[in-house]
């Protein structure tokens, strides 16, 4: 049994139900944000996928160097982002399908002074945690333009 076991929710049901409510909004629909509110469901989706690029692409795998910045500005179109979340996801995916359950608790060095170490299980679950949260604010957003999101 892999850590894949652990959070295939995530891989197989959160993180696809996500892209799906994404795909399915016009670019009007996406960039459209109600007075006073800080994010459109396009900012939501950047953010999400700026998260699971810095804890897990970045800061656990290493597939960049920790000196590596997000540049949320060489998307071009909405297609190369979410192409580039794909990206970011199954390397995600990998990495969980290919670690064993005894690692969850493995500390992986962090880049931070004031949080330098971070089991498996947590930053997994911290990037669940974080797409779920912003997920029921693009949720909330589709219901305030009359888009029904998708059922969960």
């Amino acid at each position: 049994m892999n850590a894949h076991h652990i959070f295939r929710f995530w891989d197989q049901e959160t993180h696809p139900t996500t892209l799906s409510a994404l795909r399915s909004l016009t670019d009007e629909q996406l960039d459209w944000k109600p007075q006073g509110w800080h994010s459109s469901a396009r900012d939501l989706a950047v953010h999400m996928c700026n998260v699971e690029w810095v804890w897990i692409y970045r800061n656990a795998l290493r597939l960049e160097s920790w000196d590596a910045r997000w540049k949320s500005k060489e998307f071009r179109t909405w297609p190369e982002l979410l192409a580039y979340w794909e990206h970011v996801h199954a390397a995600s995916t990998d990495w969980l399908m290919n670690t064993p359950l005894s690692e969850l608790d493995k500390q992986y060095a962090l880049p931070y002074d004031q949080s330098p170490r971070a089991s498996l299980h947590w930053i997994v679950n911290h990037v669940i945690e974080h797409e779920i949260h912003h997920r029921g604010q693009l949720f909330m957003l589709m219901r305030m333009q009359g888009i029904n999101p998708p059922e969960i």
